[in-house]
């Protein structure tokens, strides 16, 4: 018992702002930019300073939005968060108070809710189960309804997601081939475009099934302690 008293009082961390996870994503960052400039070099041309202006305009829009990223710390019965844009040493902020009055709910591959109003949480598949562990030990239902369709219908969830690596493939390989305004890049654009909206088609799936479920039997209760916002 002590132990596991322990172990609920250690601090879990998802999407954690480390030093690590910034130059992670800023070298994702800088990666796709060097891909979407390659594209455009081979499929318009483009070389010298013009290649510059790409790299620029991608930085200039993801590097904030990697900023907007949120850090999500369980400690014992409580939710804390932190924007990664948020200054050095800042502490997370209490977001609310865990317990059997809160649920958490799996909407899509990597989005989590607590329902039915309260903040969504993105991890990673391979968080999830960490997730779940630390939400139960404090007390949380977990509704893991998108896990359990995974694995019922596991080669269509496999599908989607490869649709979704393949479309957003193809859509470096469009602009490759000169983008909508040639015929290959036309037909491989709105191709790759079609495929990745059937892709996330795939993955809201088992969440619209889900929905039109609690139309029906209607939202458990939401806690009524607690800052949630």
């Amino acid at each position: 018992m002590i132990d596991e008293m322990r172990i609920a009082d250690q601090p879990v961390r998802f999407n954690a702002r480390t030093w690590r996870g910034v130059l992670a994503q800023m070298g994702l960052i800088a990666a796709a930019a060097c891909l979407l400039t390659l594209t455009l070099a081979l499929g318009y041309g483009w070389d010298g300073w013009m290649l510059a202006i790409p790299v620029i305009l991608f930085i200039v829009i993801f590097v904030p939005i990697v900023g907007y990223g949120v850090e999500w710390t369980v400690v014992g019965h409580e939710l804390r968060s932190r924007r990664w844009r948020s200054l050095p040493g800042r502490q997370p902020s209490l977001v609310g108070e865990l317990g059997p009055q809160v649920e958490i709910v799996h909407e899509t591959r990597n989005r989590w809710r607590i329902a039915p109003y309260g903040p969504e949480i993105y991890v990673w598949p391979r968080s999830a189960t960490s997730l779940t562990g630390a939400m139960e030990r404090a007390g949380v239902r977990v509704t893991d309804w998108r896990g359990d369709w995974a694995r019922r219908h596991r080669r269509l969830d496999r599908l989607g997601l490869a649709i979704q690596l393949a479309a957003s493939a193809g859509v470096f390989v469009a602009i490759a081939l000169g983008g909508p305004m040639r015929p290959f890049g036309f037909v491989a654009f709105w191709t790759s475009w079609g495929a990745l909206y059937l892709a996330l088609a795939i993955d809201y799936l088992p969440w619209r099934r889900h929905r039109r479920s609690i139309r029906q039997e209607g939202w458990p209760a939401w806690p009524t302690t607690g800052p949630w916002h």
